[in-house]
């Protein structure tokens, strides 16, 4: 057992103060109290991704029938009373299933060969300090493998396919460090097929790895894909997945998941987005490719199709990014189709190129088919097809001149990217935010966004506390502007492939 003054890195278990989980503000009720009761009882939290200096968060899921409900709180370090790391694989045996016996032991064994530090995270960890039922029938193995020599990696991942092979029960997840990065082992891929960029995760934060450009990443190479000496088609793909990364780690985007919390959402975790969203890594190549090929709708339309379906396993059927699917495929596709061209030549592309036959499809949809449709045909909103066939007026006349400003009055770029976000969120006619809270939810966020925007935006001293407290409000009313969000991540990929 650790002390509270020992090095607390990402999967550590950590107990709390008992009144620890008082002091932050950003909790709900309901997950205090959860909170308040598990702490009490003496069971620990675990240590997730603290990108804040100063503070230290933690987690842990709800043990609960249904879909994984995480809750978080943020606290100072020293609210922790005592620390320790992850389980070892001999800690967790007795509390796994009989079906995942063999995997475990034959786990063991491999560390003892390879010398590898073999740890659990994840529902198995957790059955270890709860009474109540943690893992399900899908439930995944999660294993931390601390490596310290980069030769062990490739037989190390080797042996673990071979293993998995033996015993598809359970699914084996998880991540392999090496000193301040982990990366998840399936994407390392085969020796010698190994992707040219990784999502790589520290205690602190989440970047994109370039592949042979040692101890650098893509944000140490530059914000622009013609600096990180790759393809043209790879260089759009890379810009697109790390747009969406991006997005994911703003905050506060009222009622939207980000790195801090699950926003408005019961069913998506920032984890669950990062699976998502490197999912789609090969799906932007290959629009972008076809775009520079004169494709047509349809042929786009087929590589969207099979790129959700590819986010669907993923994420084990959760809609993370069907709507970055569509708007920042057509985009990948555009500036495929007119390299090195400016932010408005890739929105009126898209339009020119493809419009018509995204309306003609729009008409042939059930109410059924997706929120979008449901709200044309019930409330007439105007949704992202219409967005898109018009060349993304939204982008064009709300969110980039609304980044353009702050960036140019603030120099940061993150403030920037905000202020476009309540600026579209202002002005869109959201089908999610339909869907969701009806015309009135719709109104609301409309409301509050404009609000915020007369007052100052983001150029206001106290700019971030109002932000968070119309994220407070949007979450208590499970309201979330997932259109806004995925016109966002289109215009941090608009701003990247624009030419210096």
């Amino acid at each position: 057992m650790g002390t509270a003054s020992a090095t607390l890195r990402r999967h550590h278990w950590a107990w709390l103060k008992p009144d620890a989980v008082r002091t932050d503000a950003g909790v709900s009720a309901p997950d205090r109290s959860f909170l308040q009761d598990w702490v009490a009882s003496g069971r620990p939290l675990v240590v997730a991704r603290s990108p804040v200096a100063g503070e230290l968060r933690l987690g842990v899921t709800r043990p609960v029938p249904g879909p994984r409900q995480r809750v978080g709180v943020t606290v100072a370090p020293d609210a922790v009373l005592r620390a320790m790391p992850p389980l070892s694989l001999a800690a967790v045996q007795a509390y796994a299933p009989p079906s995942w016996q063999p995997t475990l032991q034959d786990l063991q064994d491999l560390s003892q060969r390879h010398g590898v530090d073999i740890r659990v995270y994840g529902s198995l960890a957790l059955q270890y300090f709860s009474p109540q039922p943690c893992l399900n029938p899908d439930s995944d193995l999660d294993l931390l493998l601390d490596v310290e020599d980069e030769a062990t990696i490739d037989p190390l991942l080797r042996e673990l396919e071979a293993l998995q092979a033996r015993h598809p029960v359970p699914r084996i997840d998880g991540e392999v460090r090496m000193g301040e990065w982990a990366v998840a082992w399936r994407e390392l891929g085969a020796p010698g097929q190994r992707p040219g960029w990784l999502i790589a995760k520290s205690d602190q934060a989440v970047v994109l790895k370039k592949s042979g450009v040692i101890g650098k990443t893509i944000e140490d190479i530059g914000d622009k894909p013609q600096n990180w000496g790759l393809s043209p088609m790879s260089s759009i793909a890379i810009a697109a997945v790390r747009a969406l990364h991006q997005e994911l780690r703003l905050h506060p985007k009222p009622g939207l998941v980000s790195l801090q919390d699950n926003g408005a959402h019961a069913d998506m975790t920032p984890a669950l987005f990062f699976r998502s969203l490197f999912s789609l890594r090969r799906y932007f190549a290959a629009i972008a490719a076809a775009g520079r090929a004169g494709a047509g709708f349809e042929a786009l339309q087929a590589l969207g199709l099979a790129a959700e379906a590819r986010m669907l396993r993923a994420t084990g059927g959760v809609n993370t990014h069907r709507g970055a699917i569509f708007n920042l495929g057509l985009l990948a596709a555009a500036a495929g189709a007119c390299l090195t061209a400016d932010a408005d030549t890739m929105c009126h592309t898209v339009g020119a190129r493809w419009g018509e036959a995204i309306l003609r499809q729009a008409t042939d949809l059930p109410a059924y088919a997706s929120h979008g449709a449901w709200a044309a045909q019930r409330h007439g909103i105007r949704g992202a097809r219409w967005q898109a066939a018009q060349g993304f007026p939204a982008l064009r006349q709300q969110g980039l001149p609304a980044y353009r400003a702050a960036l140019r009055d603030t120099g940061e770029p993150h403030r920037a990217a905000l202020a476009a976000f309540f600026a579209l969120m202002a002005h869109l006619d959201d089908s999610n935010l339909v869907w969701r809270g009806g015309l009135a939810g719709l109104h609301f966020a409309q409301a509050e966004a404009a609000a915020f925007l007369g007052r100052g935006g983001v150029l206001q001293e106290d700019w971030q506390a109002q932000a968070q407290g119309i994220h407070q409000r949007m979450v208590a009313r499970r309201l979330s502007p997932g259109g806004s969000a995925d016109l966002l991540a289109a215009l941090l990929l608009l701003v990247a492939l624009e030419p210096s």
